[in-house]
């Protein structure tokens, strides 16, 4: 007569195994939920700036971390030699960055200015404005890097978080505001760079229904794998 396996034996190591594909599947789901709410505060901050006319840039800031997404406008001349890549995004099924460019103003630091997307493949090969050029955008705070944020490349003047004392270090550039003015579309400069639209794509939910319905539905695969595999095991 064949002996019986106990339950714990059959389940122990499957289990185990769900369990912690289940704990990330629920950490992705909570994760893009907390995404959600940080989108929806950015996008009130954006309508409430678009509602206001722009402010003229002061030559210095004390401290901009209140100002944070609001709109302004600001002149200079681009210092287009001194250009750096940011980050990598995708737009229409292309792989590409954002060309940000130091302004050099009358008054105050020189600026960055998040001039727009550009093709991966060719990201310096866009028009580049002389002259004085006035740009209006919202103002964008220093990006924090990440555990999972690569490595900057400073002498490929290529980096994957907004750090603007390292990116004026890269172009040797003795100062720069420690902030960035990010242009905003629609506006008169070619199709490339394309500015940032006037609000950004808000997919969380999505994602994290996405990722909540796989931990759904390896629930539901465990529970119907799992009755048959006891009685698989059951059986003489």
């Amino acid at each position: 007569m064949t002996a019986i396996r106990p339950a714990w034996r059959v389940l122990l190591w499957p289990t185990i195994g769900a369990g912690v594909l289940l704990a990330v599947l629920l950490a992705l789901g909570i994760w893009q939920v907390q995404r959600l709410a940080w989108k929806n505060a950015w996008i009130d901050q954006l309508r409430a700036a678009e509602a206001l006319p722009p402010e003229p840039l002061p030559a210095e800031l004390d401290d901009p971390a209140p100002l944070a997404f609001r709109r302004f406008a600001v002149s200079g001349r681009f210092l287009h030699d001194r250009s750096v890549l940011l980050g990598v995004h995708e737009r229409a099924r292309r792989l590409g960055v954002f060309l940000v460019t130091p302004l050099e103003r009358a008054a105050g630091d020189p600026v960055w200015i998040v001039r727009g997307w550009v093709p991966y493949e060719a990201p310096r090969a866009v028009p580049n404005p002389e002259g004085v050029v006035t740009v209006t955008g919202f103002l964008m705070l220093p990006e924090r890097r990440g555990w999972f944020t690569p490595e900057d490349k400073p002498a490929e003047r290529r980096f994957w978080a907004f750090q603007p004392d390292r990116m004026a270090e890269a172009v040797g550039l003795p100062r720069s505001t420690p902030f960035a003015i990010a242009a905003i579309g629609p506006g008169e400069e070619p199709p490339i760079p394309q500015r940032r639209p006037p609000m950004p794509r808000n997919d969380h939910l999505g994602y994290a229904i996405t990722w909540f319905g796989l931990a759904a539905a390896l629930v539901a695969f465990w529970i119907a794998w799992a009755r048959r595999l006891l009685r698989d095991a059951r059986t003489p």
